[in-house]
């Protein structure tokens, strides 16, 4: 069990490594796109990454995580594997270029159309890219990974900003997915120089068939209840309210992105080695789950308060609209941090089928909620909040699915985990709004500061009063795993 701890722990350093060196990066190209292009650009955008990531859903179909969960695939099983996404990504690149007329005439949007052909080129390499990002997964190369997301983020931002500045418009959103998708594929080629067949292996699709189907069936629910409310909001409002909502939401996930994605990529080929032991899968997933939740409540208190200040500094005044939007979303942030890491657990176990029905459940409840909120909410604020209340409902339905029936573990014991940092956030936000509501308005990096620093310390103190963890050890480690690394 060392080694899986020591893989694991060098695997999360090099994404962070990656994650974390690209956050200033991405949050400075960010603003300044957001001062240079109008809210309705962005939000054409949404829409048609909205429709791309479905077709990515469809092009992969479950082949990735099969990849990575399968040790025994040869040389001839991958390249067969690879032939059959290299066909699907054809078809599909072919079915957007050609439905971009029907997509922008639905949403009443003439610029949508020229935006989906130009994305076609996109659905084709990400699909060249799914069986050789497995590998990389699979082989551990978190190291290449994190130095080609760095590379790749870098470069397209500067393209962008530079096309943002000499009159580009909207067409500089799109810099980022191309020259990332294919940059990826070159670098995944140099690696893993795969090669198509005439005839595909019949024994690599069966060997797969049964965990990639339930995998894809999960991914195709799960797309509706993470996308859903970009196109309805896009439908029933506007498209600036949707460049409102979509930009929110996206620096909102700033800390999902840069926390639990930083593991999740590495939970599944890490966990897949334990995968005959249900319990030590769930006292892997449950301790993780504790330390995420130490994390990912305070910031999401952190977002709530300061979102005003976020935004406003970020995207700059023009986007006001944005701000009660930013500050609900800012809620459901530490239970989607937690959530993001229970797909590995269920791959290890083996069990997409169990992940196809969480899936299929919770895109169910949200769903629902979308389509109420939209109709008798009318604005995008209720929308925000059916996500909230979606997001809690699916989190007990998810944890009780995995911890009962596939690692057939009672969930009492995960549940009772996180309630230390629920009372402590809790009581946390009680001081915090008593503070501030005491305190007249100040200058806006003033006001972030003294709200992420009342954040902070009231954690702390809350912390260490019930005893969750100690903060001088914790400290001590960090400086200990730092020194070691440099």
């Amino acid at each position: 069990m060392a080694s899986v701890k020591k893989e694991l722990t060098k695997g999360v350093f090099w994404i962070a490594v990656a994650k974390y060196s690209g956050i200033v990066i991405q949050l400075l190209i960010s603003a300044i796109l957001a001062r240079k292009i109008a809210p309705a650009a962005f939000g054409t955008i949404a829409v048609a990454m909205v429709v791309m990531y479905f077709l990515d859903i469809l092009a992969d179909i479950g082949i990735g995580p099969a990849v990575v969960q399968y040790k025994q695939l040869t040389k001839a099983h991958l390249n067969s594997l690879f032939t059959l996404t290299v066909y699907l990504g054809v078809f599909l690149s072919v079915v957007l270029y050609m439905l971009s007329g029907v997509i922008a005439g639905y949403y009443a949007d003439t610029m949508l159309e020229r935006i989906c052909q130009i994305l076609s080129i996109v659905m084709f390499f990400h699909s060249l890219n799914v069986v050789p990002n497995a590998l990389m997964r699979k082989d551990k190369r978190f190291k290449t990974i994190a130095y080609r997301t760095l590379f790749f983020r870098i470069l397209s931002g500067s393209v962008a900003v530079w096309g943002a500045f000499h009159g580009w418009g909207i067409y500089a959103l799109l810099v980022s997915p191309i020259l990332t998708a294919i940059g990826v594929f070159g670098v995944n080629y140099y690696n893993y120089p795969l090669q198509m067949v005439l005839r595909l292996n019949n024994e690599a699709v069966k060997m797969v068939a049964s965990f990639s189907f339930f995998q894809f069936a999960f991914s195709f629910c799960n797309y509706f209840s993470r996308n859903l409310d970009k196109l309805i909001i896009g439908k029933y409002f506007s498209m600036t309210q949707l460049g409102y909502y979509d930009k929110s939401y996206h620096l909102m996930m700033l800390p999902i992105q840069n926390v639990s994605y930083v593991i999740e990529p590495v939970l599944h080929p890490v966990l897949s080695t334990l995968q005959s032991s249900k319990h030590e899968l769930k006292a892997k997933n449950q301790k993780l789950a504790v330390i995420i939740s130490n994390i990912s409540f305070p910031i999401g208190l952190m977002l709530y308060f300061c979102g005003a200040e976020l935004i406003r500094i970020v995207y700059g005044g023009q986007w006001d609209a944005a701000i009660p939007v930013f500050r609900i979303l800012a809620l459901s942030l530490p239970l989607q941090m937690i959530l993001s890491t229970n797909v590995p657990v269920f791959q290890a176990a083996g069990k997409t089928n169990h992940l196809f029905v969480s899936g299929m459940l919770n895109t169910f409840c949200t769903v629902t909620g979308f389509f109420i909120a939209a109709h008798w909410g009318g604005s995008i604020e209720a929308v925000a909040w059916s996500w909230d209340i979606t997001l809690t409902i699916n989190f007990i339905n998810t944890y009780f699915l995995l911890h009962v029936f596939t690692l057939k573990e009672s969930a009492i014991s995960f549940y009772a985990s996180i309630v230390p940092q629920l009372l402590n956030s809790f009581l946390t936000w009680i001081v915090v709004t008593l503070i501030i509501s005491a305190i007249p308005d100040q200058n806006l990096i003033v006001s972030l500061i003294y709200k992420l620093f009342l954040v902070l310390l009231c954690t702390i103190i809350f912390a260490t009063m019930l005893k969750q963890y100690n903060v001088r050890e914790i400290v001590k480690m960090s400086h200990g795993f730092l020194h070691k690394r440099l």
